[in-house]
């Protein structure tokens, strides 16, 4: 029978070699959750400070804010004949046309224009006229009684400094029937002159 050799360790250096093998472990441990922390820490400082960019927590800017600036002052519509809503003047009425060509045929032959001086609540036209040698215009104003203008109040017939001829008369409503024929420059005369009285009557029977 073999005899088996005396052991070359006691008791005490088990429990010694156990002991260091309990202190590496910690150690190892201790070292480990300290560079844990330490990574956990960097990786915060870096993420706050803008060190480390991260792909899938991209914040979207803010859309540009547009300048505030103040909306552009309206612009009053000009009409090609000059009338706008403060000028104070008229477009060619339709039922003052037809009545100055029922009893002055001659102004069916052109084309009426708007009168630039119209009293409040005034039906107009003017219409630019040829009587032989004497050319020029003659205009028609249909107003209330109170707003027409200076010098066109009174129903009678005038000649003007400036050799225009002025017939005005009462309507049947109540109203002014003002028409006046004005020379343009180089006439010898206003157009129509000698029936201007009659044209101011027949108007008036018609408004």
């Amino acid at each position: 029978m073999r005899t088996v050799p005396p052991a070359s360790f006691d008791e005490g250096d088990v429990a010694s070699a156990s002991r260091r093998i309990t202190a590496r472990r910690r150690m190892t441990a201790t070292v480990g959750g300290t560079a844990v922390a330490a990574a956990v820490l960097v990786g915060g400082i870096g993420v706050g400070s803008g060190w480390f960019s991260s792909s899938t927590d991209t914040v979207a800017s803010p859309p540009p804010v547009a300048p505030l600036t103040a909306a552009p002052a309206p612009v009053p519509q000009i009409e090609s004949d000059g009338i706008t809503p403060r000028s104070g003047g008229c477009r060619p009425d339709p039922s003052v046309v037809a009545a100055v060509e029922a009893t002055l045929p001659e102004a069916g032959g052109t084309r009426p224009t708007p009168v630039l001086s119209c009293p409040t609540g005034a039906k107009a036209a003017a219409f630019p006229l040829r009587d032989g040698p004497a050319a020029g215009r003659v205009t028609v104003l249909v107003s209330p009684a109170g707003t027409a203008q200076a010098g066109q109040s009174t129903p009678g017939d005038v000649r003007r400094p400036d050799g225009a001829q002025q017939s005005v008369r009462k309507a049947r409503s109540g109203k002014l029937v003002v028409v006046v024929s004005e020379p343009e420059q180089g006439s010898p005369a206003a157009p129509f002159g000698t029936r201007l009285a009659h044209v101011a009557g027949d108007l008036a029977a018609r408004f």
